[in-house]
Order: structure tokens, then C-alpha cells, then sequence
């Protein structure tokens, strides 16, 4: 419980920064090539040990990274060049100072959350990511090169797939097949701390799964008036029949306590969620589609695939900072319209 209200604090906290303009939370699982355990156990094994010890530690290391898996967590923070709305973008090398100085007390506060210690990706490794997402068959190389102490020559140019398909409900990328969901319900009444704890798991039935948090911190000045709007458009409902619902009841009642928490300090933000099932074989793709619905039962999510942009859906699942509505042609003020 500790760790959510961090968590809240820290989000909130977003709508404080000058120029945030998104944030994301993607946690992946993936299975583990089990080249750290073969590294670590080569390199502190005692010579002069019995040959029978030696025998048994090199039959854990090649069984025991069968079945198991990594989780990684990444977090991302898009921020706008132009230091106010019309004004000219800021050059890259200011915006680096900028950043420079402003990221140690950004992942100061994420070590309150649970998350411990962050660090920020480098270029290298953030081209390692995207690589491995496209290609998931090039994650055990570029595992060997790091375990001989070797450093994989990997370039921002070539991090794409050398070729993709995307088509109706699925993405086909280089030696992976994807299908991405996107939440269009959250989970309603009384949501606990561990609400999302299986869906967040690895899974047997899924090589990877990336889950990833999309958020859009909320001006605090314009935060006060769009709860106060909302509040008055619920009770206006309820007021408007003599028979209100029961449904209508319960929305005065949540619309209320936003904006009490509101007026409280609490931050306002537009949420979103991306689920990506990556498999290496088409004929398991029946089995990852069957285990993202149960695991989106257990959550008490809703769920849909993203029919006609699993390419884009993909993207923006990655740990990159994309923020789609920047990309679409439609006007920003008929989409908030909607």
C-alpha cells in the first residue's frame, strides 16, 4: 500500500514537471538465456574442486535456465522541446543539460515505489531493447557477446525488422509473431494493490509479454476544472429523472471523491494500457491469444485487440516515449471532444 501511494505521488508529481508530456511503465517478461548463470558460475568456481562438484554446478547451469524467465521494468518520459506552447524548440544539447539536471530527482522518487534503484538506458542499450523486441531469436547473441565481455555493435538504423508483415490481428517481425491488446475498461469498484500481480507474471504459454502503462500527466490548473466539470455533468444526470440509476448514483459518488482528492493535492492523469503477446512459433499463437483473456479475467481488465494498427500498437508498447496522439491527423480539439 506504501509503494501505490508512492507510486500516485509520483505521478502526480508529473503534472509538476515543466514540459511533460507523457509517461510509460513497460514491464516485460522474457525467457532467460541463462548466460549470466553460466557466466557467474565460470567465473567463481575453485579449480581444485572435486571433479563430482564441478559435474553437478555445470548440470545446474544447463538445466536450470529451462522454464525460467526475466523481468525487466522501464520507464519512460516524453518531453516537449519548446519550453511553452508556440514557442521555437530548444536544440538537442540544451535539452540534454536540461534533462541532466532534472533525472536524478525523477528516479530519486521511483526508488520510494518499489521500483529500486533506476538508472537512465543508454543509447546502446536502449538499441538492444528495440532490437530484441523485433527479433526476439537475437536476444541469446547479444547475451554471449555481453557474457565474453564483448560489446554487440548494434546502430539506432538497423534496430527495426528487416522485415515485417502487419495484418488484421497480428504482426509478423523478423523471428516473432505479435498481437497487441488495448485496455478500453479499467478495472471498476475496489481495485487492491496486487490487482494486476498474475497478469504482470511470466507465463508459460507466452515467450514474451510486455505490458506497458501509458500515461498523460494533466495540467494542475486545468485539473480542478475538468473534475468540477465531470461532477456537475454526473449530478446533472441524476438530478434530470426522478428515478435516477443506480449506476448514475455511483458516478456522482466516484465523481465527487476525484475531485475531493483533487482539491487535496492528488494529481490528474489520462491512463491507458498496451498488452503485447510475443511468440517465436505461429502454431502457439492460439495458446498466447486463450492466456491474455484469462489473464485479463483475473486483472478485471477489458480488453480488445487493436484490429488494423497492430504495427503502430506495437510500437507504442515499447519503452520509447512514443505519444500516438502527437501522430494522428486528427485535431487535437475534436479529439478531446470524443
Amino acid at each position: 500500500d506504501v509503494w501505490v501511494a508512492d507510486w500516485g505521488h509520483w505521478l502526480a508529481n508529473l503534472g509538476d514537471e515543466p514540459g511533460v508530456e507523457a509517461a510509460s511503465v513497460t514491464i516485460e517478461t522474457a525467457p532467460d538465456s541463462g548466460t549470466r548463470l553460466r557466466r557467474e558460475v565460470e567465473h567463481n568456481v575453485d579449480e581444485d574442486a572435486p571433479p563430482f562438484s564441478k559435474a553437478m554446478l555445470a548440470d545446474v547451469v544447463g538445466s536450470y535456465p529451462a522454464g525460467s524467465s526475466t523481468v525487466k521494468a522501464f520507464v519512460a518520459i516524453t518531453f516537449s522541446a519548446a519550453q511553452r506552447s508556440g514557442s521555437k524548440k530548444r536544440k538537442p544539447d540544451e535539452m540534454g543539460r536540461e534533462l541532466a539536471a532534472r533525472l536524478p530527482g525523477l528516479t530519486a522518487g521511483l526508488q520510494a515505489t518499489g521500483a529500486g534503484a533506476a538508472h537512465p538506458l543508454s543509447a546502446q542499450e536502449l538499441c538492444e531493447v528495440v532490437r530484441v523486441a523485433y527479433d526476439p531469436a537475437a536476444a541469446v547473441l547479444i547475451d554471449e557477446a555481453h557474457a565474453a565481455g564483448e560489446t554487440p555493435e548494434v546502430f539506432w538504423t538497423d534496430v527495426g525488422p528487416s522485415a515485417a508483415q502487419a495484418s488484421w490481428d497480428r504482426y509478423r517481425h523478423d523471428s516473432g509473431t505479435s498481437c497487441t491488446w488495448a485496455m478500453t475498461q479499467a478495472p471498476r469498484g475496489n481495485v487492491q494493490s496486487g490487482v494486476l500481480a498474475r497478469l504482470l507474471a511470466p507465463h508459460r504459454d507466452i515467450a514474451r509479454k510486455r505490458i506497458t502503462l501509458l500515461y498523460r500527466p494533466i495540467d494542475a490548473a486545468k485539473a480542478a476544472a475538468i473534475v468540477e466539470a465531470d461532477l456537475r455533468a454526473a449530478e446533472f444526470r441524476v438530478t434530470s429523472t426522478s428515478k435516477p440509476a443506480a449506476r448514475d448514483s455511483l458516478a456522482v459518488r466516484a465523481a465527487s471523491a476525484t475531485a475531493q482528492e483533487e482539491a487535496s493535492g492528488a494529481g490528474l492523469v489520462q491512463f491507458g494500457m498496451l498488452v503485447t503477446a510475443t511468440v517465436m512459433d505461429l502454431s502457439k499463437q492460439a495458446d498466447a491469444r486463450a492466456a491474455i483473456d484469462n489473464l485479463a479475467a483475473t486483472a478485471r481488465l477489458r480488453l480488445r485487440p487493436v484490429y488494423g494498427s497492430q504495427d503502430s500498437a506495437f510500437a507504442a508498447a515499447l519503452p520509447l516515449g512514443l505519444v500516438l496522439p502527437k501522430h494522428i491527423k486528427v485535431p487535437a480539439e475534436l479529439r478531446e471532444k470524443l
